[in-house]
């Protein structure tokens, strides 16, 4: 921590309304670098040099009797001498109010570091988790390593999330609509205006922000809400549109955004920021009237999300009616969403539901016995398959809301 003409400024400014005496900050060297004298300022205090340089040594160096020392009192911050402050003047009977200003300086010096130390530390997790985010560099224990430094749990699973914001051309309004006009400063600093101030909504410690001010754009690392996958993805779809709403009527810009796949471990993480630009071009490509997307299934997930709930029912009911009117509904929906959620291995799936492949192919044999589809044949698959995003879609709460 160096001494510079902002810092003593702001200290100077702290101090001038608390002390009244002429104030003179000098650095390590003991020039005067700010002063409420301003002829003072850039000028060599020799008993100001001497002074600091006997704190520096303990007090063991010889120092000439200079009247202006009993006026000073140095500056340390976190055990380093950085200057010294003197008043002018100053009366014995006055003492405390060097005392005073030596703890002021120090104390709004030591916020300073801190301050340095937190932007250097998020910039440092930034960059971590932009290579995390990218494409993974050989050497994964090096990464590993360095995420586990800055605090970063991979055990704790998250869902990716990716915002874009662009210029908003025409404003809805009560009375008809206005054009807007922004200029390209204008457009930035809504933009990094609202960017800034998404911790607000993603607050859980562990969730994770690389937004790019540049780019107009975030990647979010969101920690799991809920427990289902198809849940959590609805809880960020209904948060990315009320920030679709915000970014609108107080930022004036456009949001687009795309909720992404859960992560459990490094490997989910790789190529996510391809991946997610990827779906939420395709989304605007398939969905164009739309703001926010599943990206998980672009296809399957959004004409789920945007279709009319009484379509949904039907499709339920249609495919899934007889098995839930089963006894056995709870145990043959979580072995088909385990099913689907292993990517149709079998082994996987065994394991994760704690039984046998053969209890497994019975499971599977009495929901095509209910349903008249087989996991089997790809028509039989993708009809169970979206039906049960269906399912779970309404089971939330989709349907019910205004914008779908």
């Amino acid at each position: 921590m160096f001494l510079n003409s902002n810092t003593t400024a702001c200290i100077l400014k702290k101090l001038e309304p608390l002390l009244p005496y002429p104030i003179n900050i000098m650095n390590y060297e003991g020039m005067v670098v700010n002063s409420s004298v301003p002829q003072n300022i850039g000028e060599f205090n020799v008993a100001a040099s001497n002074y600091i340089k006997q704190l520096h040594s303990g007090g063991q160096l010889p120092v000439e009797n200079f009247d202006g020392i009993k006026s000073m009192c140095g500056i340390t911050v976190r055990q380093r001498i950085v200057g010294a402050i003197e008043l002018e003047n100053l009366r014995p009977s006055d003492s405390a109010y060097l005392s005073l200003s030596k703890t002021i300086a120090e104390l709004m010096l030591e916020q300073e570091c801190m301050l340095d130390e937190q932007s250097e530390n998020s910039s440092s997790v930034k960059d971590v988790l932009s290579i995390l985010v990218g494409v993974h560099p050989v050497d994964t224990i090096q990464l590993t390593e360095d995420l586990q430094r800055f605090g970063v749990d991979l055990a704790i699973p998250r869902t990716t999330l990716f915002i874009q914001l662009s210029k908003l051309d025409v404003l809805e309004l009560p009375r008809g609509n206005r054009k807007l006009v922004l200029d390209e400063k204008q457009y930035l600093y809504s933009a990094k205006k609202f960017l800034n101030q998404l911790p607000g909504f993603f607050y859980n410690k562990q969730d994770f922000i690389l937004s790019d001010v540049s780019e107009q754009n975030a990647v979010i690392l969101s920690v799991n809400r809920k427990d289902k996958p198809e849940v959590n993805a609805l809880y960020l779809f209904e948060l990315c549109t009320r920030l679709m709403e915000i970014a609108k009527k107080e930022y004036c810009l456009a949001l687009h955004a795309v909720v992404g796949i859960q992560c459990y471990q490094l490997s989910d993480y790789e190529r996510q920021y391809e991946q997610l630009i990827l779906r939420l071009s395709s989304g605007r490509l398939l969905f164009p009237e739309r703001n926010v997307f599943i990206g998980n299934s672009i296809v399957l997930g959004n004409m789920i999300t945007h279709s009319p709930k009484k379509v949904l029912q039907n499709i339920v009911s249609y495919v899934y009616g007889p098995l839930l009117g089963s006894k056995m509904s709870d145990i043959l929906l979580e072995t088909l969403q385990t099913y689907f959620e292993c990517d149709l291995n079998i082994t996987m799936t065994s394991q994760k539901l704690y039984t046998h492949r053969n209890t497994l192919q019975q499971r599977f044999n009495k929901i095509e016995k209910l349903t008249g589809f087989s996991v089997h044949n790809a028509d039989g698959l993708l009809t169970l398959r979206l039906a049960l995003l269906c399912y779970n879609y309404l089971q939330a709460g989709g349907g019910d809301l205004p914008y779908v």
